[in-house]
């Protein structure tokens, strides 16, 4: 299983030509950023999972991008990175709204127990 992202990708670099793609794998993320340049993807953000296998991956890339590009990448054989950890992709490709709330989520506290009333022993009263 291997994440699946959404990003824009400025083509050739160009900050003024960006797309938007959804639902790419990481290995797709580095393609782009070797046609594309190092920091043409950006605002990255997680999607989902993908359950596709390294052969699917690598047949689906090969038929977008041309399996020269995936064989200079990524060798002929072997595994496709399927996290961000694999892939090394830094914090500051990534968007950052994204990160904000991935570096602020709320911690979950113990909510303490509701103490038991204490009931006072009643004074023995003396008849007489």
């Amino acid at each position: 299983m291997s994440e699946t992202f959404n990003c824009c990708v400025a083509i050739g670099g160009d900050i003024r030509s960006v797309v938007s793609k959804a639902d790419v794998s990481i290995a797709e993320i580095l393609l782009l950023q070797h046609i594309h340049g190092p920091d043409a993807v950006h605002l990255i953000r997680p999607s989902g999972s993908s359950d596709k296998g390294n052969d699917q991956m690598r047949d689906e890339l090969g038929r977008e991008y041309g399996d020269e590009k995936i064989v200079e990448l990524f060798n002929q054989f072997g595994e496709l990175p399927k996290t961000l950890r694999e892939a090394r992709v830094g914090d500051e490709l990534m968007d950052p709204v994204y990160l904000h709330e991935r570096n602020n989520k709320p911690v979950k506290t113990r909510k303490a127990k509701p103490k038991a009333k204490a009931v006072a022993p009643m004074a023995e009263v003396e008849e007489g």
